[in-house]
């Protein structure tokens, strides 16, 4: 054998691993969105952006090029295969490209034992496979290199869902020492604590509560969206202290039991259902699933313990039956719409929703409550928010006057509808953070009620509805239709049926525009509107869910 061929595999080797650790990066990314989830990541693998992408097929076209010519120069067949897995890699290399990170990979402690753990697997591989080029018959060898240069994305994936496996052990041991700290701390800082779960309007409503009740009560919300059990114990361990004497936590779920395991944690006094809808139903398969993962923070409440749930949909109405049938102290609220009667103990109506927020009247027959109320924030989903925030004040023995006072100033929920304060000659509504079933239709409200000469709306529509998922998109469009002058579409799974909305709705071809990244949908809106218009940015979905963009790299 060519004294050639061991430096040859080497440098091939070296290559290729540069090319998998690039890959590995952005399949990490993608791992961490979908919360280290194997079998939604391996699915989200499955697409032909990633397993035929470009830099597979050159590689392969290069690799196969190569070991033409070892097939021809039997002499130098060694060289030319250790040549083929070179030039293939290193082909690749220059073309490997992926769409700009909208949200970059985060190096929790979680992710660098991942990556470590991956990257000592990826070195195994890559010497497994310069070792059989090297001593295995020529045709495993050509086999070898053509596996290499046409399974670089898959293998990148196969490596981090392998030492996610590797990892488990180790993870399993850390979990349960933070969730023992946080349960020490919980019991000894003993607050009480206010659960809000929902299908939707988690977040706002936890915040617009914490604003209602730290003027008279030290409070403390969980951070951001920390709503899962890993996320939640994180906050009791770092954030929790003798002095908070209300721990809001928002809880959610993407399977059954989970929260049921964030209650056995923090063992809530009070809790808040503020929406049962099709949200993640791709994940759970029926809204009953949902609704029944909803309840486990019901069933965690003791005796004494107050259930506040939104009533205003069939599943609502079904929970609270059955928490009626278990002898729970619920407190149903819903919203009246055009002075419809409602069947709930608390009721907001005569709602009117203008571009500087809303007004209603809220009212609880039973407490002797009837109040007029009117609050800053935009949407009439923030109506129900307030709603269950000024329930839960009364419910832990607060002044719900001192509570309409304080709501009168309270301050917009970041990307849940909020204008935007610097954004030059237009008017910007930024509800990016996620979307609903109800919400969108909310934001259309809203940006209908604002002054403009023209409307914008910029979104990629609704994901993770399951079933119901492309006809909500339609009814999303035909709205859409009626309110706005242009509508940008950015690229996604859900395009195709917003689209088919928007034309359902009336609106003309040269009015509906799919782009790709949001640097081309930021372009068009400035070639398109004028001084005066008014946007609305609704939902900006995470990177597993938009195609590639040719011109970004990574």
């Amino acid at each position: 054998m060519s004294p050639l061929v061991g430096p040859l595999v080497a440098a091939a080797a070296i290559v290729w691993l540069i090319l998998i650790f690039r890959i590995v990066l952005v399949a990490a990314r993608m791992f961490q969105i979908e919360e280290y989830e194997s079998v939604r990541f391996l699915r989200w693998g499955l697409t032909r952006e990633w397993l035929a992408h470009r830099t597979v097929w050159l590689g392969l076209l290069v690799g196969a090029v190569a070991l033409s010519v070892a097939a021809i120069l039997p002499a130098g067949r060694p060289v030319a295969i250790a040549v083929a897995w070179l030039v293939s890699a290193a082909a690749a290399q220059f073309t490997w490209r992926w769409t700009s990170p909208k949200r970059p990979l985060v190096m929790t402690a979680r992710m660098r034992r991942l990556l470590i753990a991956g990257g000592f697997l990826a070195v195994l591989l890559a010497a497994g496979l310069a070792l059989g080029i090297v001593a295995l018959h020529p045709i495993v060898s050509v086999i070898l290199v053509l596996i290499a240069a046409g399974l670089v994305t898959g293998l990148s994936e196969i490596l981090l869902v392998a030492a996610n496996v590797v990892t488990k052990p180790a993870e399993s041991r850390i979990r349960r020492h933070y969730l023992a700290l946080a349960s020490e701390r919980i019991r000894m800082v003993d607050p009480v604590v206010v659960a809000v779960a929902g299908s939707f309007g988690k977040t706002s409503t936890k915040q617009i509560l914490a604003q209602l009740l730290q003027p008279y009560v030290n409070t403390l919300p969980t951070r951001k969206s920390f709503n899962t059990l890993m996320g939640v114990s994180r906050v009791i361990n770092e954030d929790l202290t003798p002095e908070n004497r209300i721990f809001i936590v928002e809880m959610d779920a993407y399977a059954p039991g989970e929260i049921a395991a964030i209650s056995d944690l923090v063992h809530p006094r009070v809790a808040i259902i503020t929406a049962i809808g099709p949200q993640h139903m791709e994940r759970f398969g029926s809204l009953d699933r949902i609704a029944g993962a909803l309840y486990e923070v019901a069933s965690a409440l003791p005796a004494d313990g107050t259930l506040i749930l939104y009533t205003g949909d069939e599943s609502g109405v079904a929970v609270a039956q059955r928490a009626r049938a278990e002898q729970r102290r619920l407190i149903r609220y819903a919203l009246a719409t055009d002075g419809d009667a409602v069947d709930a103990d608390v009721v907001a109506s005569a709602i009117r929703i203008d571009s500087h927020g809303a007004t209603f009247r809220w009212r609880w027959e039973s407490e002797g409550l009837d109040r007029e109320v009117a609050i800053p924030l935009l949407g009439r989903h923030q109506v129900a928010n307030v709603s269950a925030a000024f329930v839960a004040v009364v419910t832990l023995g607060y002044s719900i006057d001192e509570a309409i006072n304080a709501a009168a100033s309270l301050e917009q929920v970041e990307h849940r509808l909020q204008v935007m304060a610097s954004a030059g000659p237009l008017t910007v509504i930024d509800d990016s953070y996620n979307a609903n079933p109800v919400g969108v239709h909310n934001g259309l409200e809203v940006l209908a009620a604002m002054s403009g000469a023209h409307k914008f709306l910029i979104t990629p529509g609704l994901v993770e509805l399951g079933s119901v998922e492309d006809d909500e998109n339609r009814r999303y469009g035909e709205h859409a239709a009626k309110v706005c002058d242009h509508v940008i579409v950015m690229s996604a799974k859900t395009s195709a049926a917003l689209c088919a909305g928007l034309r359902e709705g009336g609106m003309s071809d040269d009015s509906i525009h799919v782009v790709e990244t949001l640097d081309d949908a930021t372009r068009l809106l400035q070639s398109l509107s004028r001084p005066g218009d008014v946007v609305l940015f609704a939902n900006d979905l995470p990177d597993t869910y938009m195609p590639v963009a040719r011109a970004a790299r990574t």
